[in-house]
């Protein structure tokens, strides 16, 4: 069988699967975690089916589990922290579609099992390749390395911040004083470098599409339109402050 119709087939039932699961413990907020951990499966699947490079194969297996384990590990433990309670996006929709929550609930597993499917197409054609690792691919890998450390740091900083001054409080030092949102900037990061990785190998520059709906997810739709909302909500003027001093996305100096 086709790699990419067998991805897109295991992709499809292990998101019918996570969604009989959020129906039986009333929670769709797992469908963030299966997102972030469900790349592994396509990077191993092009892995095991194409003849390429075993190099450029253990590196793509190193960047996909190290972006998935990363995120999924930190979705997990919000998500399970606040079980039964479901993320605000979710609630705010369940209340909306009422009796047809739960019916409804599996088009939006079915959205993430395509995106994981079209986030993963650079890493298909990455694998074909066999010839040896590329310049262009040296630079890939450095702007990935610091798209991950840039995440991790302002997670941690967030966390540290959280622990030392409490819920309720705006974060603005470290990264968040030059980006409102510097996790969401790095996670960009990281898949404009997965991008510029798979360009050295052929058809590999066709997918674009995959940090573009990664930066486009990330501002405009599930991201900073209604985490800002959210915020604004809870925080008040002390947030629209922030927001007026403070880019939302691009890390820059305060105005």
């Amino acid at each position: 069988m086709n790699a990419l119709i067998l991805t897109l087939l295991i992709l499809t039932i292990i998101f019918i699967i996570g969604w009989l699961a959020s129906i039986k413990i009333k929670n769709a907020s797992i469908v963030d975690a299966m997102w972030a951990f469900s790349i592994i499966i396509p990077v191993f699947i092009y892995n095991s089916s194409h003849n390429g490079s075993g190099t450029r194969k253990t590196i793509l297996t190193i960047m996909a589990l190290a972006w998935s384990l990363r995120l999924g590990i930190h979705l997990s433990k919000r998500i399970f922290k606040h079980h039964p309670e479901e993320d605000p996006r979710y609630k705010t929709l369940r209340n909306k579609w009422n009796q047809d929550a739960n019916k409804n609930f599996l088009f939006i597993f079915l959205i993430n099992a395509a995106l994981v499917f079209l986030l993963s197409l650079p890493f298909f054609f990455s694998s074909h390749s066999s010839i040896p690792i590329q310049p262009l691919e040296w630079i890939g890998i450095i702007i990935f390395s610091a798209g991950i450390v840039g995440e991790y740091t302002a997670d941690q900083q967030l966390s540290q911040f959280i622990e030392k001054q409490g819920k309720g409080k705006i974060c603005d030092t470290g990264l968040w004083k030059y980006s409102r949102h510097p996790n969401y900037f790095f996670e960009a990061v990281i898949w404009i470098g997965i991008y510029i990785f798979c360009c050295a190998a052929p058809g590999g520059i066709y997918t674009i599409h995959a940090p573009i709906i990664m930066i486009y997810l990330l501002t405009k739709v599930t991201g900073i339109p209604p985490l800002e909302r959210s915020l604004l909500k809870s925080r008040g003027n002390a947030y629209r402050k922030y927001q007026q001093s403070t880019n939302a996305f691009f890390p820059w100096i305060k105005k």
